[in-house]
């Protein structure tokens, strides 16, 4: 997951144990109690405003001697990395971080890739949602093969980098080192634009609960759009991020990158609204209910896929 943009992507929640919560002292008589968050390992400006001016909160960087994070005073910890299972077995009933322990089974390209083809392998015609995908270097030699026929392009994917860092288009399986550790998937060569461009969503989820799960999902969401207009792969233009990736942190050093200053126009510039997009998509004859329907079910499908892993761990973790 993208470090940059891991504050547009969703937020797994521990909220569990919720009913055990003891109430809490008033710091003065008629007074609200001041709930404490604890952002040690949190960098991101925008989580510190909220925490603080919009939910009133008493900002900590408390660590132990051992440099692990304390668990004595604080009600809410933000965390920007994976959460390990050695907090939250120490965690108080009413103590909530924003991560289950097991989510870079999702949020690492490499292993969400295993993941779902694992699931493919039992259930093809549910699982075939997303591109072909190889998980190199184990599945070199299946790889090679595909370049025995016509010529195919492939979108190779580093394993655990992010802000688009590495991220290429090739047309030979002679670009790819064979110890490179990396995801390939086939490449999407038509698909749907806006405006001319290739566009990704980045749709919010919350997870409420892993056994059984609860899941929701945000009505707004981003689009990101690619900076140049699209046009089919080939030698001259394979190696032009601004047509081919939608990454922000790519986008945004080109010129033409273009800012939405206005809070009520949302057809405008390199970043639009979900709303937008739905619109976008009933005005070019498109069903946006249907596509709504079929993202949800790819995020149910795709947490399934980890749901025995996530609530292993977090019993694991209970005392």
């Amino acid at each position: 997951m993208d470090k940059e943009e891991s504050s547009e992507t969703a937020c797994e929640a521990d909220l569990s144990n919720a009913e055990q919560q003891p109430k809490r002292k008033k710091n003065v008589k008629g007074a609200k109690p001041v709930l404490v968050a604890n952002i040690l390992n949190t960098e991101y400006s925008i989580v510190k405003e909220v925490l603080k001016d919009v939910m009133k909160c008493k900002l900590s960087h408390e660590v132990e001697d051992d440099s692990a994070v304390s668990t004595k005073d604080w009600d809410i910890y933000w965390n920007d990395i994976a959460i390990t299972p050695e907090l939250l077995s120490r965690m108080k009933p009413y103590q909530k971080v924003n991560h289950f322990p097991g989510m870079e089974s999702l949020s690492r390209k490499n292993l969400l890739g295993k993941h779902l083809n694992r699931m493919k392998k039992f259930y093809p015609k549910e699982y075939s949602f997303f591109p072909t995908t190889w998980l190199l270097p184990s599945d070199y030699n299946n790889f090679k093969r595909q370049f025995q026929k016509k010529t195919k392009i492939f979108i190779v994917k580093p394993e655990a980098k992010s802000q688009g860092k590495g991220i290429r288009l090739v047309k030979s399986w002679t670009s790819i080192r064979r110890e490179e550790h990396c995801v390939v998937q086939k490449y999407i060569g038509k698909p749907f634009l806006i405006d001319g461009l290739k566009f990704d969503l980045r749709i919010y989820v919350l997870v409420y609960g892993c056994d059984p799960y609860r899941i929701y999902v945000h009505r707004e969401g981003l689009a990101r759009l690619a900076t140049e207009q699209y046009t089919t792969p080939k030698s001259s233009n394979m190696k032009n991020s601004f047509i081919h990736l939608t990454n922000y942190a790519i986008n945004k050093n080109n010129a033409h990158f273009e800012y939405n200053v206005e809070a009520d126009n949302a057809a405008v510039g390199h970043k639009r609204s979900l709303k937008f997009v739905w619109e976008h998509i009933e005005k070019n004859g498109g069903d946006a209910e249907k596509v709504k329907c079929d993202i949800r079910n790819c995020i149910v499908k795709t947490f399934c896929t980890v749901q025995p892993l996530l609530a292993h761990i977090y019993k694991s973790c209970q005392p």
